[in-house]
């Protein structure tokens, strides 16, 4: 079995134990251990990657089924053999419970209930204006002159006298993207007439990025160094800073303000536990 079914079949593993639930119509049945439809509707809800997989084949609903049955079946095998008496499988067994204890803990205590309000949502985008705003961004072209790493002082000066030759016909009126067709090195853009589309700061590499966005539109930049050459830069729009309006942002705002409330409730619970129960924590003793 792939380890993609193998994880899928360990979520399973969870519905070997009898539980109420709302539809009771029986799937399988494995000694005491019963998988319902509404064991099986519940875990599609809430496992996208599941439900992603059954979507593609729902053959595979009958290999799933038939894989609980096998865990199941070897986990009853290995129950009689007394495996659980194993210092180390019970060790593993109370690793998992905490971690099944701890996600339906997180869930009922900070998830359970977590809601918005369009009120807070809009209150949330006013504090946090600058998190939805579009940074300055220009359009530009460029045209690269390639230097080679490590290339010697004589092929150094030859890249930058091409590209103060290709400036100076481009300053006498020479269309761009008919010059960047014929000389750019840069195969990405060539074709495109040398055109890089919008970008904002952050984007490109610090030294052009530094030059490109001291310039005016139209203007001809002289040629930029960078680790790939030499590059003559036009900016043919620049677009500044805005702040996108509400409406058009609406559901990220309710994203990030649901993972607001979900973090101050997680940290409030944490400090509330912290004092209940002894926490030590010895740094230096990690490898």
């Amino acid at each position: 079995m792939s380890r993609v079914w193998w994880g899928v079949v360990l979520f399973f593993f969870l519905f070997a134990f009898p539980v109420q639930a709302k539809d009771s119509t029986v799937i399988a049945r494995v000694g005491p251990y019963t998988l319902t439809r509404a064991d099986f509707e519940k875990e599609l809800a809430q496992n996208p990657q599941l439900r992603a997989l059954l979507s593609l084949k729902p053959e595979m609903k009958r290999v799933l089924v038939e894989r609980w049955v096998e865990v199941n079946l070897l986990g009853l095998g290995g129950k009689e053999a007394g495996l659980e008496k194993d210092p180390r499988i019970r060790a593993e067994i109370e690793e998992q419970t905490r971690m099944i204890l701890a996600r339906h803990y997180f869930e009922r205590k900070v998830l359970s209930g977590l809601k918005v309000t369009e009120a807070e949502m809009q209150r949330y985008y006013l504090r946090h204006k600058k998190d939805y705003t579009l940074p300055e961004r220009v359009q530009a072209q460029h045209i690269l002159i390639r230097v080679p790493e490590g290339a010697d002082k004589k092929t150094e000066a030859a890249a930058l006298a091409k590209a103060r030759e290709i400036r100076q016909k481009l300053l006498a009126g020479a269309d761009f993207a008919t010059m960047a067709k014929k000389y750019s090195q840069d195969p990405g853009t060539r074709d495109k007439g040398g055109d890089l589309g919008l970008f904002s700061r952050g984007q490109m590499i610090p030294e052009f990025e530094k030059a490109v966005f001291k310039l005016k539109v139209g203007e001809i930049s002289p040629p930029i160094r960078t680790r790939f050459g030499y590059h003559i830069v036009r900016i043919s729009a620049r677009i500044p800073a805005q702040v996108q309006p509400y409406k058009k942002v609406k559901e990220q705002v309710r994203k990030d303000l649901l993972e607001e409330k979900k973090n101050q409730r997680l940290m409030a619970l944490l400090r509330e536990l912290r004092k209940k129960y002894p926490v030590e924590v010895h740094l230096e003793n990690l490898p």
